[in-house]
């Protein structure tokens, strides 16, 4: 998505593949690539962030997702992201947060 910024409160349905869920995301945050259709497990090209429930602790909605899972996503957008990269650089990406999660 090109300028999250600009399509905060805004409801969207994705597809993805978790490829971060970790210690380092904590229990309510993971990262996964993005498509806006169902493709090949490594054909997911966008990276963004998701957050569920209070963002902390409480996210029962993701008891079920792990790594590598592939997911079909609704969230509202919240915008965008900056982080530091585990290689040493940074990067922006966009965020959002989840209504529904399903595993495929």
């Amino acid at each position: 998505m090109k300028k999250p910024d600009s399509h905060i409160d805004e409801n969207v349905f994705v597809y993805g593949r978790v490829t971060q869920f970790d210690s380092a995301t904590g229990p309510c945050t993971f990262r996964a690539d993005l498509s806006h259709a169902h493709v090949g497990k490594y054909d997911y090209e966008h990276n963004s962030m998701f957050t569920a429930g209070d963002g902390l602790v409480d996210c029962k909605v993701l008891d079920d997702i792990v790594a590598e899972d592939i997911v079909q996503i609704t969230a509202t957008v919240t915008g965008s992201l900056s982080y530091d990269t585990t290689i040493g650089g940074s990067t922006t990406v966009p965020q959002f947060q989840v209504v529904k999660i399903k595993r495929l």
